[in-house]
């Protein structure tokens, strides 16, 4: 047997070298590199590319130097604990980060996410507690005509409590996201997972909806003239699928509505209108219309109705204003509402989503 050369066994003992299927040797790029005092690494390899930019949500965009076998790096930091979306933009072209799997899903872009856990335990990270389940779903939409994509959140035990019954808090992503984000880049599931066990929020299903049906339809379709289907199929359909194949205790006081951003808006317009069915509302970076029929004229009845009608947005968010109006509107009106307010993650983010949902997750059905 060949003896190698101590750079080589050291690179092979640090899983830095990798055989090629036909012979040969290439170099393993690892990427991103969270370091100890959370600084982060950024290493893309591309030999031929001219120039590259690594933009990160907790720093912008930074050119990436060029050095040894065809690696750009760049350290950016420190930053503080969290997740984030970055990408690398490689001779104009915007990319996701190929060494790493985790990925931000959306319509409009694939950003990868660096995950910052620092030394303390974030509200988002994976403890040593019991933990629900996540299942994606299909659901036949009549609303549509086709079938629709949901996620939905049970609880720890759920499966070895048959009947036991569970509220349920139905929760939509943002403009350009899919039903994915606030299981993959929100954590709502592992957020959820570690209130219950610590005994600071109840046992409930999440549910995580598709929040923009035109992208169920082929390219092209109009679908401006159908009015609003997804509240349409929101309550005609997607409503009965779940309270048919999932214990859910249903009636109004056992069922939340909130979302972020569009699904914010979403969430308020559609449970305000629909007070029969929901008595706990959560807005968050998000503000919804002022001039809904019938729905602010009698600010006592609404008051006896919404159990929580919960409100959060950043102050550096570009949608603060507009937040902040409905928010005194309500006061106005004397409707009562509570707000929480941010400055510290980079406004209108999903630090932001997760922190709003585990503040507002402890007050729900109690």
């Amino acid at each position: 047997m060949k003896k190698m050369g101590l750079g080589i066994a050291l690179m092979l003992s640090a899983g830095l070298v990798s055989a090629q299927p036909g012979g040969g040797m290439f170099v393993q790029v690892n990427s991103p590199v969270v370091n100890d005092d959370n600084t982060v690494t950024f290493n893309y390899q591309n030999k031929d590319a001219k120039e590259v930019i690594v933009d990160v949500q907790f720093a912008g965009r930074h050119n990436m130097t060029l050095g040894e076998n065809g690696v750009w790096s760049v350290t950016l930091g420190p930053a503080n604990p969290d997740m984030y979306p970055y990408c690398f933009i490689v001779d104009g072209t915007t990319i996701m980060d190929p060494q790493n799997p985790e990925w931000f899903p959306n319509e409009g872009f694939k950003n990868s996410i660096v995950d910052i856990r620092g030394d303390k335990e974030l509200i988002h990270a994976v403890k040593n507690v019991p933990h629900g389940s996540v299942d994606y779903l299909n659901y036949y939409s009549e609303t549509f005509g086709l079938w629709g994509n949901v996620i939905v959140y049970t609880p720890p035990f759920y499966d070895q409590n048959p009947n036991k019954k569970y509220p349920v808090m139905y929760l939509i992503s943002g403009t350009t996201d899919t039903e994915e984000v606030y299981f993959k880049v929100g954590r709502a599931n592992f957020i959820l997972d570690n209130l219950i066990a610590e005994g600071a929020a109840k046992e409930m299903i999440i549910v995580m909806p598709y929040g923009n049906p035109s992208k169920y339809f082929p390219a092209g379709t109009n679908t401006w003239g159908m009015g609003d289907i997804f509240s349409k199929d929101f309550v005609n359909d997607l409503m009965p699928f779940i309270e048919k194949n999932y214990r859910t205790i249903n009636d109004r006081n056992s069922r939340g509505i909130g979302g972020f951003s569009r699904g914010g808006n979403q969430a308020l317009a559609l449970g305000l209108t629909n007070l029969d069915k929901f008595s706990y509302l959560c807005s968050y970076s998000s503000f919804t219309s002022m001039e809904l029929p019938g729905v602010y004229d009698d600010a006592k009845k609404l008051n006896k109705q919404i159990k929580l009608f919960w409100l959060g947005v950043g102050t550096d968010d570009f949608l603060y204003g507009n937040a902040k109006d409905y928010m005194d509107f309500l006061d106005k009106k004397g409707i009562k509402n509570t707000k929480v307010f941010t400055d510290d993650k980079f406004g209108h983010t999903w630090m932001n989503a997760k922190f709003f949902l585990d503040k507002s997750l402890r007050l729900l059905f109690k």
